[in-house]
């Protein structure tokens, strides 16, 4: 990045906050939005200037104005897929930043997007590859994501794996379950750290464009990534059913042939035993 511009996020949950929190250790300013109006003096306490946004379909369209203002949006809300309104307002969200990022400040955007927009189709899938999306909540991402990139600004789309990182161990995720179908097929994660360093090296780039994916390089089994997760964390191992059923493998190939990126831990077994 040639010159420091000003970078704001929609979103300061899971991800989003420690994003916010690596940004001004930096030396930016950061104004960053929540739902919830009681994690606004958190937000204030962490540095972050904070603004309420909500896009629940009850409530009329949030005037973004404030948190348009500035060079750099990045936008890090989840589908809310707990919530059988989560997809709608999602939804709407794309509808809204669509319709009001044009004649704003905004001259880049960066969308924390999924890898559920592909479907489990037995092959390598890489930036290039089409999309097919399964779930409700990969059709409606994949949909806002379309709206996003028709936008006439930089726009950067990442698609995300798995997370896991702090708060979120994926020894909990089949501790103790057994039968557990489709054990040898490959996983897809990324840890937390390395997205905020995938998404720094992004914002850093002048030239950046298009969708890029964040999984780390590594593809271990469903037994072999879970059971060593359940182990480290002293909870009951999961039993899974040797066998392969339909699987992918994303590849992150834009980001280490054209930013240059390395994962901290490119051996995902390595950084669950240095978590």
């Amino acid at each position: 990045m040639k010159n420091k511009k000003d970078i704001n996020l929609l979103g300061c949950g899971w991800l989003g906050f420690p994003l916010a929190l690596d940004l001004i250790s930096r030396g930016f300013t950061v104004k960053g939005s929540t739902t919830s109006p009681e994690k606004m003096p958190v937000l204030k306490n962490a540095g972050i200037d904070p603004i309420l946004v909500q896009f629940d379909q009850s409530l009329p369209d949030p005037d973004l104005t404030e948190l348009l203002d500035a060079d750099i949006l990045i936008v890090s809300v989840p589908p809310g897929r707990r919530s059988s309104e989560g997809p709608e307002n999602y939804k709407r969200m794309g509808e809204i930043l669509s319709a009001q990022i044009p004649g704003s400040r905004i001259s880049k955007l960066i969308f924390i997007s999924s890898t559920s927009v592909y479907s489990e189709s037995n092959r390598v899938l890489t930036e290039s590859s089409e999309i097919s999306p399964v779930t409700v909540s990969g059709k409606v991402i994949a949909g806002v994501e379309k709206s996003m990139l028709s936008l006439p600004i930089q726009v950067i789309i990442i698609r995300l794996a798995g997370l896991f990182g702090p708060g979120r161990s994926p020894g909990r995720f089949f501790a103790g379950k057994t039968n557990i179908p489709n054990g040898l097929a490959p996983v897809n994660m990324i840890h937390q750290e390395d997205v905020i360093a995938l998404i720094w090296a992004l914002i850093d780039s002048d030239t950046a464009e298009g969708v890029y994916i964040g999984s780390t390089p590594s593809h271990p089994t469903k037994e072999e990534f879970y059971t060593l997760a359940a182990r480290l964390d002293k909870l009951p191992e999961p039993d899974f059913i040797p066998e392969m059923l339909n699987w992918k493998i994303v590849e992150s190939e834009r980001v280490e042939k054209e930013l240059g990126f390395s994962y901290k831990f490119p051996n995902l077994m390595d950084r669950l035993n240095q978590a």
